[in-house]
């Protein structure tokens, strides 16, 4: 089964920094060193930033959802309760379980996270660049393949 057969991927906003006046467009920003090696958010390590254009809620993190750093070291981090409302950059992914799919969430931050993902993810991007890769496109993380035993294993607890 297909990462993108059980979750929707989102590409994170493009915010444009600048003078902005209106204290609506002041929001915080996940950042790589936010994303912790251990699967979860730091917040203390968040950007507060003043845009110019604002993100659409669907590229807000929400609880239950992952967070995939699309470039090197790859983390993948859990949305606990009251970590909603962030701005997730361009440079990550969401990936939000769609809501009729039993799995647990954390089943795929353990999943990337694992060797065994990082090595399918890597294998998966050397399809699109012959050399070693530094960015893991949409594509492959949508089109990875999570195994369905595990998947049945875990549904029956």
């Amino acid at each position: 089964m297909k990462l993108k057969e059980v979750a929707e991927i989102i590409r994170g906003a493009y915010l444009i920094e600048g003078k902005a006046k209106s204290k609506k467009k002041a929001c915080k920003e996940l950042t790589m060193v936010s994303l912790e090696p251990i699967s979860f958010l730091d917040e203390r390590k968040f950007l507060k930033i003043k845009c110019e254009n604002e993100a659409s809620a669907n590229q807000l993190t929400k609880a239950g959802d992952v967070i995939v750093s699309l470039y090197h070291p790859m983390i993948a981090c859990y949305v606990e309760k009251g970590q909603e409302g962030y701005v997730v950059p361009h440079y990550m992914a969401i990936v939000r379980k769609k809501s009729y799919v039993k799995l647990d969430s954390r089943f795929i931050v353990h999943f990337i996270n694992s060797t065994r993902g990082r090595r399918l993810l890597s294998e998966k991007s050397r399809e699109f660049d012959y050399v070693s890769p530094a960015s893991l496109p949409l594509a492959t993380l949508s089109n990875v393949e999570i195994l369905s035993d595990v998947n049945r294993l875990i549904e029956q607890f």
